[in-house]
């Protein structure tokens, strides 16, 4: 990751610290400062869910049809309540052909930091790109 940082012009790094994740991302933080740390709560998975839908029903997501892991990905995600049955959350069954929704939650990640300006019809200077 720190290659990737040093080759390319990098704004934003969204990490998972949740559980294990908070060691990856205290290592990210000493060469990356503005890493964003995001723990994954019912509240947090609600806010990416919702940012997502927006931003692909106004046609703002595009990626390459033959990366048809990203579309299964997405659509492994449901909407359910929590153990306690008090709040609704999201949560994705792990398949082979989604792998837990991993790339699903990594693009919500980033569209996280998406400016506000792009849903009401303003440019969005962002570019994602996958490798």
């Amino acid at each position: 990751m720190r290659n990737s940082q040093n080759a390319t012009c990098v704004e934003y790094i969204g990490i998972d610290a949740t559980g294990i994740g908070q060691g990856v991302f205290q290592l990210v933080r000493q060469f990356f400062p503005a890493a964003m740390e995001i723990r994954y709560s019912p509240e947090t998975k609600t806010k990416m869910v919702l940012k997502a839908k927006d931003t692909i029903t106004s046609g703002r997501l595009e990626y390459d049809t033959n990366h048809k892991d990203i579309t299964s990905s997405f659509m492994a995600i449901r909407k359910t309540m929590t153990a306690s049955g008090s709040r609704s959350t999201y949560e994705a069954s792990r398949s082979e052909e989604a792998s837990h929704a991993d790339v699903a939650w990594a693009i919500m990640h980033a569209l996280l930091n998406e400016p506000l300006t792009a849903a009401s019809g303003g440019q969005s200077p962002n570019i994602l790109e996958f490798y």
